[in-house]
């Protein structure tokens, strides 16, 4: 990739991307960085028993503080059980373990856990649960991509897929467990009496890559994928179906960068006959309420269901996002739907894709999804390649996305999401208590999208060409917006999303007034007051 495109994004790989420790550490091995993992291993004489079944080995952790986490051993191989911390606090942690086999029993150790860069485990944000941020207090600006198939080991272009997914500027990947689409049976070995280790090891190794490189791209982790009998007989109290998720967890909680989505794009019902892809809700809420009782390091954890069918666990105490997925959103009309539900994070998930109901004008549609996305106080994902399907060589399966786009594959379809990185790097602003406020703009989501507090407003002029989503591009016509200021003066500049660039700042006084971007195609507006506002004059909005 050449050109100024490509230095926005050399750029933005610079800021997001150095890492000055490695992420985790290994037994043997005295110090850890703070946001990394460490891992311990304990070494038994015992074959005759199922290690997966049969042993239990639990580890007790002592942050420096005093506190303690217990987390689940999980077995890697003949003879070999380890456990792992997420290390969240510097200083000398220790720990000991417990088990019903005695040379697993009563075995302790320390290692000392060091200042670092690294930023850490998603959470939701202290200051505003509908935001997200790393550990480390930083703000999290969700740009979500789907590479279902990362993990899989047959597909043979998963590093090319998360170095480019990177490059492109995704920080959030959707990937599930399974090898076949509506599958997980590959987990599992010896007729579901043991696990297919060999996959797990892989996945492993897959997430530890990104991790070391990419260490700012979360995966959100699907362990059931869509596999709705796995599921069923999670229920039904399967002992193999229930080991998924418990040895998940024991192996993969501690990496800094994940999170839990139970399952894909299932049918959530009530009741009734079980067929197709529904799924009792009770099902799912078991599931998550065990998952939630067992995580050890408080790795969010959702649940993601049907087009058009919402999400059935707004209340749910186990749910930390509510997960959508709907088609053509690009007013932002179902964050508006949620927003007063629960104050927590909101992802669409899916929408189109460059190859599924693929719009018309991809790059223009995804461009402005995510921009109304985040102005109506969500986060929204792409969809390209089929990543759903095995590796062809062609459409389907895990590949570079850049790769792609010169193949013509795909239709540039997210290539301006560097920018929105730009422009929150160059503004030093984040949507932390940022309010959507449609009405600031006539109340026109399709064309207008607005959100501010008292210090900023954001406001994306969309721009369509016509009034139907997946058809419409942007159009050539310079837009206008009429926007309802309070009293005083605003700095206003105006933000290409197209290629990052700046242009026009110039003074507008307080009141209704009607602002015309530098030219055609969709601009971002930002005004900022040029001096603090009082609160009483902050919220005395002009007419």
């Amino acid at each position: 990739m050449t050109g100024r495109r490509g230095i926005h994004t050399l750029s933005f790989l610079m800021s997001v991307s150095i890492l000055l420790a490695s992420c985790g550490c290994f037994a043997g091995t005295n110090t850890c960085p703070r946001r990394g993992f460490y891992e311990l291993s304990l070494e038994t004489t015992e074959k005759a028993l199922n290690p997966y079944t049969d042993i239990e080995v639990e580890i007790v952790f002592e942050r420096p503080d005093g506190s303690k986490v217990s987390v689940d051993g999980f077995y890697d191989g003949p003879g070999v059980f380890k456990a792992r911390a997420y290390c969240d606090t510097v200083g000398k942690w220790r720990w000991r373990s417990s088990s019903n086999i005695d040379d697993l029993d009563k075995k302790s150790g320390a290692f000392e856990v060091k200042s670092s860069s690294l930023k850490g485990k998603l959470r939701v944000h202290e200051r505003d649960p509908r935001q997200f941020a790393y550990d480390n207090g930083q703000w999290f600006l969700h740009i979500g991509d789907t590479g279902y198939r990362y993990v899989t080991q047959t597909e043979p272009k998963w590093k090319e897929y998360i170095d480019q997914a990177a490059r492109m500027g995704a920080t959030k990947i959707r990937t599930w467990f399974c090898q076949g689409r509506s599958d997980v049976q590959v987990l599992f070995f010896n007729g579901r009496k043991e696990l297919n280790l060999a996959y797990w090891q892989e996945i492993d190794r897959r997430l530890q890559y990104a991790l070391e490189k990419h260490p700012h791209i979360i995966f959100k982790l699907i362990p059931y994928g869509e596999d709705t009998e796995e599921l069923r007989r999670y229920d039904k109290g399967d002992e193999a179906a229930r080991l998924i998720a418990r040895y998940a967890q024991a192996r993969f909680s501690a990496l800094p960068n994940i999170h839990w989505c139970i399952s894909n794009d299932r049918e959530i019902v009530p009741g009734g006959k079980l067929t197709g892809r529904k799924v009792l809700r009770r099902t799912i809420d078991k599931i998550g309420r065990d998952m939630a009782a067992r995580e050890p390091w408080g790795t969010l954890l959702t649940n993601h269901q049907s087009r058009f069918k919402g999400y059935d666990f707004v209340d749910a105490a186990w749910s930390d996002i509510i997960m959508l997925e709907d088609m053509d959103q690009v007013d932002g009309r179902i964050f508006k739907e949620y927003y007063d539900k629960r104050a927590a994070p909101m992802v669409l998930d899916e929408d189109r894709y460059e190859h599924w109901r693929n719009p018309k004008h991809d790059r223009y549609f995804f461009r402005r999804l995510m921009w109304a996305s985040l102005l109506s106080g969500g986060h929204a994902t792409y969809g390209g390649l089929r990543t759903y399907e095995p590796y062809d060589g062609k459409e389907s399966g895990v590949q570079g996305y850049f790769d792609a786009v010169a193949a013509g594959k795909l239709d540039h379809g997210a290539d301006d999401f560097v920018h929105i990185h730009k422009f929150f790097a160059d503004t030093g602003l984040t949507l932390v208590n940022m309010k959507p406020d449609d009405t600031m703009v006539g109340n026109k989501p399709g064309k207008y999208k607005c959100i501010h507090d008292d210090e900023a407003y954001i406001i994306y002029l969309a721009n369509p060409d016509g009034p139907k989503p997946g058809e419409a591009n942007v159009s050539r016509a310079t837009p206008t917006v009429t926007v309802r200021l309070p009293e005083g003066t605003f700095a206003a500049k105006w933000f290409n999303p197209r290629n990052g660039r700046w242009t026009d700042r110039n003074s507008v006084p307080g009141g209704s007034r009607k602002l015309t971007a530098p030219a055609g195609g969709d601009w971002i507006l930002l005004l900022r007051p040029t001096h603090p506002l009082s609160s009483s004059t902050a919220l005395r909005f002009c007419i």
